[in-house]
């Protein structure tokens, strides 16, 4: 009897014990099924912003070598991207994921200055049109990344390549003309990082940036003086083309993401003509409240300028009138924070308002010197930046699972300088520092990461009033005063940028990230 209790008090111990193993392994996997699991093959699309300085070189010389020229300029290069990528990634089960990508662009990303001066006095007309830039670009990388839930941050790096193009026709002061054009293809490097998020099964969002590097285009270089005729051979180049870049888009993976769940069913009332049911459906998330944050980015599109400049006569000098137009691409870096206010109403639908400070990098920039032995010489020192600029809009969303997808519109402000040193047959000179006025609008995506933090990337296309102000001078060879006018025509900036917003009160968070747990594949 004895024995057959303790038989029984064994079997008992050990169906527990079983049992339990089986109720902790279900947990565990319950647990692990609400993990994204990053694997497999995807492709996708996606467009961007970005830009670099360029600087470019000249030198030619006469065939019997009494005359020779010596040019070199600097711009700021900035400009679109759209193409797209495939890629394949592996997760292993402590949530780090290893994989390659390879994507192809177009590019419209080129420095770029038009130049021209028409003047009553020879020795004041100059004209140039110069243009280096990426008609197109690839790489191949390397993707290292880590999963926190439906966020997806990685680094990124490999090779790149792409058509540099280099296109120069310059009237340097009076005295010379000379063309050039070269189109190579170059290889280089690129490195960056970015963020993706599971949007659904199939479908995720990123926000990336790149730097980008590669060999410039460099050629033969032909022309003659003026108006003698004499011709002139020489070579040009342009420097290693280094651009930074910042981009969105989507990807589509083939077998879908683990552990995700299909939420297109969210859209069932619609397709059906449902409507207010789909309105009224109550979210995952409620966006009510204050929130603030922190973002950055890259912009730039391009700016124009116009100057007259008169002088009467003056002793044996003859009155003097030169009309002058300048287009130059602008770019660069900006940073800065934001705050606002949301109110869900009918579930789905958002409206607020924002308002964001930007400190910004973004220059427009031409600096040029041609050495004409025995002609002359022709300076430019040419600088325009968006020093700071604000914005306050009306936001108004739909939110569909954790994402808010919103568009934005309202008034823009910012301080703007311009400060510029020219050199051909006078000397020109003006500098000012303005505040101006003018509106924004755009469009961007939120997506919750927590109860509180927010992850988001939009785009603004802004646009301020132009500046004004005197010009002021002296000719070089009579040192009589000059006096003109400049202007510009609106200053207009395509901003795209990231970053994080913290709402403030307490929120119910129905999908807590896990950030350490083991990530396992659910159960085919």
């Amino acid at each position: 009897m004895s024995r057959l209790l303790c038989a029984a008090i064994v079997l008992l111990i050990a169906t527990s014990s079983y049992a339990a193993d089986l109720a902790s392994k279900k947990s565990e996997q319950t647990a692990t099924t609400l993990l994204p699991r990053w694997e497999g093959f995807y492709f996708g699309f996606n467009r961007g912003f970005g830009g670099g300085v360029v600087d470019n070189n000249a030198g030619l010389i006469s065939t019997n070598q009494n005359y020779n020229l010596f040019s070199s300029t600097t711009n700021r290069a900035s400009g679109f991207i759209a193409g797209g990528q495939v890629g394949y990634l592996h997760q292993f089960e402590n949530r780090f994921s290893l994989g390659f990508e390879t994507d192809f662009q177009w590019s419209d990303l080129k420095a770029s200055y038009q130049g021209q001066a028409l003047a009553t006095n020879p020795s004041f007309i100059t004209n140039a049109d110069t243009r280096t830039g990426i008609n197109w670009f690839g790489t191949g990388r390397g993707r290292l990344g880590y999963s926190i839930g439906r966020l997806f941050p990685y680094v990124t790096g490999g090779v790149a390549y792409g058509q540099i193009q280099t296109i120069a026709s310059p009237l340097l002061g009076s005295n010379t003309l000379a063309a050039s054009s070269a189109t190579q293809n170059r290889v280089g490097w690129v490195m960056g990082g970015g963020a993706e998020i599971a949007i659904s099964k199939n479908l995720s969002a990123k926000s990336e940036y790149l730097y980008m590097t590669m060999l410039g285009a460099n050629g033969n270089i032909a022309g003659a003086t003026i108006p003698a005729g004499m011709p002139l051979m020489g070579s040009f180049g342009s420097s290693m083309m280094g651009v930074h870049i910042l981009r969105g888009g989507m990807n589509y993976k083939y077998t879908g993401i683990d552990n995700i769940a299909s939420d297109w069913g969210e859209y069932q009332p619609l397709l059906e003509g449902r409507i207010v049911d789909y309105l009224l459906a109550q979210p995952a998330r409620d966006w009510s409240g204050f929130y603030a944050g922190v973002n950055g980015g890259y912009g730039g599109d391009i700016f124009r300028s116009n100057s007259t400049i008169l002088q009467g006569a003056s002793g044996n000098a003859a009155p003097l009138a030169a009309v002058s137009t300048t287009t130059n691409r602008t770019g660069g870096f900006l940073g800065g924070g934001q705050v606002g206010y949301n109110y869900q109403i009918y579930n789905r639908l958002v409206v607020g308002v924002e308002t964001d400070a930007q400190w910004t990098g973004i220059v427009g920039q031409h600096e040029a010197i041609s050495a004409e032995n025995p002609a002359g010489s022709v300076v430019a020192n040419e600088k325009f930046s968006l020093d700071w600029f604000g914005t306050t809009r009306l936001r108004a969303g739909l939110v569909r699972g954790d994402a808010l997808s919103y568009f934005t519109a309202g008034v823009a402000y910012g301080g703007v300088s311009l400060n510029s040193n020219d050199y051909s047959g006078g000397y020109f000179a003006n500098a000012t520092t303005q505040t101006k006025a003018g509106w924004a609008v755009g469009t961007g995506t939120e997506y919750a990461i927590t109860s509180d933090m927010s992850f988001r990337a939009d785009y603004l296309y802004t646009s301020l009033s132009g500046i004004s102000g005197p010009i002021y001078g002296f000719t070089t060879s009579s040192s009589n005063p000059l006096l003109g006018l400049y202007s510009t025509r609106s200053i207009t900036n395509n901003i795209f940028r990231v970053g994080v917003n913290w709402k403030f009160g307490k929120t119910s968070d129905n999908n807590p990230i896990d950030m350490v747990s083991p990530i396992k594949s659910a159960p085919r």
